[in-house]
C-alpha cells in the first residue's frame, strides 16, 4: 500500500508524520517483561512483540492487561546463556542440543518450509491460547524475512492470522536482498513505512538517549515510522544476561517512562498509534480481496 493511501486509511492527512513506539523482548526474561510493560502503562510505548519460545513468556501472560501486544517468530537461539526451543516436533529446526540454532545460517541451510510454517502457526496459536490478541507479527532476528523461502512462509502466515507486518526497512544490503515490502503490499499486508532502532536490533542502531530520540522524532519522514526499543529494569538478572552493555537496556526502559519523552513528542507535533491501527486496516484489505 502506498504511503499516503495508508496513511488516508489511517485517518490522517496524505503529508503525516506517524510514530508507532515498540518493545522488544517481552517474555525474555522477568526483567524485560516488567520494563515493557511499565514501557507501555506508565510511558510512551504504544505496542511489544512477544516471544513464545522465550522462558519467561508465561510471566508475560500473567501480566497481561490487554495490552497491544505482537508475536515476534523466533527461530535462533543466540543468547549464550539460556537457550530457546521450538513449540512444535520438528527435526529440520533443531540443532544437536535439540534447541533452536545460534545463527541464522544453520537456521537457513536447515530449515524445511513445511516445519516452518507449522511452527509458525504454533507459535501465533500459543500467543492465542495465553489470552493475547496478536496486533501483528515480526520475525526475530530476520530469519523469515532475508531469504525469499522463508519471507513466502511469513506472507502465508500473515494472511491466514489477517496480522500485518513489522519489516525490515534499511539501505543496508544484507536488508534488501529483495523488495520485501513491495512483495507483502502484492500480497495485501501492510507495514509501517519507516524503521528506526535504538540500540539494537537493526543495522545502525542509536543510542538511548533524550538527544538521539528527540532527534530521531523530529527527523521523521512522511508515513508510518517505527522507534524501537528493547527496555528492561535495571536488576542482577539483567546484569547477568546482558553483560557489560547491560545498562543500554535500562537507559532504554528509563527513557520511555521519561516525561521527557513525551514532551519531545508533543514538542514535534508527533502523533502515535499502535499496530492495532493496522490490523483494522489489514483485516478490512484481505477482507475485501477475499484472501
Amino acid at each position: 500500500m502506498e504511503t499516503g493511501e495508508l496513511l488516508k486509511r489511517l485517518g490522517h492527512r496524505q503529508d503525516a508524520k506517524i510514530c508507532i513506539i515498540s518493545c522488544d523482548s517481552l517474555g525474555f526474561a522477568h526483567c524485560f517483561n516488567v520494563g515493557i510493560f511499565e514501557a507501555l502503562r506508565s510511558g510512551v510505548a504504544d505496542t511489544a512483540r512477544l516471544i513464545l519460545n522465550a522462558p519467561w513468556s508465561r510471566e508475560a501472560m500473567a501480566l497481561y492487561r490487554g495490552e497491544d501486544i505482537g508475536v515476534s517468530l523466533a527461530f535462533t537461539s543466540e543468547h549464550k546463556i539460556f537457550r530457546m526451543a521450538p513449540l512444535t516436533q520438528s527435526p529440520t529446526l533443531v540443532d544437536g542440543a535439540g534447541e533452536l540454532p545460534e545463527s541464522l545460517e544453520e537456521f537457513w541451510e536447515h530449515g524445511d518450509t513445511s516445519e516452518v510454517k507449522r511452527e509458525c502457526r504454533a507459535q501465533i496459536e500459543r500467543a492465542i491460547f495465553y489470552g493475547f490478541d496478536p496486533s501483528h507479527l515480526a520475525s526475530e532476528s530476520q530469519a523469515l524475512t532475508l531469504r525469499p523461502e522463508f519471507f513466502d512462509v511469513l506472507l502465508d502466515v500473515a494472511v491466514e492470522f489477517a496480522l500485518p507486518l513489522r519489516l525490515p526497512v534499511s539501505d543496508d544490503p544484507s536488508h534488501s536482498v529483495f523488495p520485501a515490502a513491495q512483495i507483502a503490499a502484492d500480497e495485501g499486508l501492510i507495514a509501517p513505512t519507516h524503521q528506526i532502532f535504538c540500540f539494537d536490533g537493526g543495522p545502525d542502531p542509536l543510542g538511548c538517549t533524550e538527544q538521539n530520540f528527540e532527534e530521531a522524532v523530529s527527523n521523521l519522514e512522511v508515513g508510518v515510522s517505527e522507534i524501537s526499543f528493547r527496555p528492561a529494569i535495571a536488576s542482577t538478572e539483567l546484569k547477568a544476561l546482558m553483560g557489560e552493555e547491560w545498562t543500554r537496556y535500562s537507559q532504554a526502559h528509563a527513557l520511555l517512562t521519561s516525561a521527557r519523552a513525551s514532551e519531545i513528542l508533543r514538542d514535534n507535533g508527533v502523533r502515535t498509534i499502535g499496530y492495532r491501527d493496522l490490523k483494522r486496516i489489514q483485516s478490512q484489505i484481505l477482507t475485501r480481496t477475499e484472501y
